[in-house]
């Protein structure tokens, strides 16, 4: 009963104005930021606070833009009530722009490679972005894209416990249209996690090709209200069905067969372990039959 009634409450935390935020989870907060903790995370609190003003300076250099809001980041210690707010299993953190808050799974966060100071930047970049660029013109590949570059990679997901995707999805033609990614992800772990990767890796080409600058202008007119087809060839002279088959075949172009191999190495070698374990077992079972077999013709004999 307990239990329910806490994540309800934090569920009417979440759906309240800033303003509206109180107890029964503890808070601090300055000029800048309100931090809602759980029991037992007052130094955690204690250390985003210490880091909020270089993590906002970090971004408002990188992009050029002010965080002129008061964020509230709600630190969570419990994993599966943060599982029920969060909807999916894979997830550590998440922002809610409308409301300006950032909700981070604590315990799950603590894992490596994710570090108190890059998930906040993380959630942190998404915030920024949606409240200067109307939800309708900022896809959410590019939105996600870009918050993984901000942060070193990081993504909204926990550490997934298998391989990259992108090269197998690359070399077999199962990757996702960038068009698909505009309004939202999928819900399955694996199309999940493929949709974070061709997100970050679509950020990353397009930062090499045009450099920091070109990423903030094209941000810049989606900022204006520009839809992303039309930026593309604005600000890059290049359609953005051009530029998406560019990047396609520059994944296609590093990724080869050996690399493939190479990088699901252990996985192919663990399979052929297990298929000579199963094909000695065979061989054995078969020798043994035979043996009993000759014993029968034997005794006939």
């Amino acid at each position: 009963m307990v239990k329910c009634t806490r994540l309800s409450i934090l569920f009417f935390l979440l759906t309240l104005p800033l303003s509206l935020f109180a107890a029964p989870s503890s808070v601090m907060e300055t000029s800048d930021l309100v931090v809602v903790y759980d029991e037992g995370l007052k130094p955690v609190a204690q250390r985003v606070l210490s880091a909020y003003p270089s993590i906002k300076q970090t971004l408002e250099s990188t992009f050029q833009w002010p965080v002129n809001f008061r964020p509230t980041v709600v630190l969570i210690n419990n994993q599966k009530e943060f599982q029920q707010l969060a909807g999916h299993e894979l997830v550590v953190a998440y922002a809610l722009p409308q409301k300006n808050v950032m909700v981070i799974d604590y315990p799950k966060m603590n894992t490596s490679p994710f570090t108190l100071q890059t998930t906040v930047k993380h959630e942190l970049c998404h915030l920024l972005l949606h409240h200067h660029i109307k939800p309708d013109n900022l896809p959410r590949w590019l939105d996600e894209g870009i918050c993984q570059w901000i942060s070193d990679g990081l993504a909204d997901i926990l550490m997934d416990t298998g391989s990259t995707r992108l090269p197998a999805a690359i070399l077999s033609g199962n990757y996702f249209d960038l068009a698909k990614l505009a309004p939202r992800f999928p819900h399955d772990k694996n199309g999940l996690v493929l949709a974070y990767e061709e997100s970050k890796s679509v950020v990353e080409f397009m930062i090499r090709q045009y450099g920091p600058q070109g990423m903030r202008d094209l941000l810049g007119l989606l900022r204006q209200g520009v839809d992303i087809e039309s930026a593309f060839e604005k600000q890059f002279a290049i359609s953005f069905v051009k530029f998406e088959d560019q990047w396609r075949n520059h994944l296609k172009e590093s990724i080869s067969w050996f690399t493939y191999l190479s990088i699901h190495l252990y996985e192919i070698l663990f399979v052929s372990a297990a298929f000579l374990t199963i094909l000695g077992f065979i061989r054995i079972l078969l020798r043994k039959r035979g043996y009993e077999k000759d014993g029968e013709v034997g005794e006939e004999l």
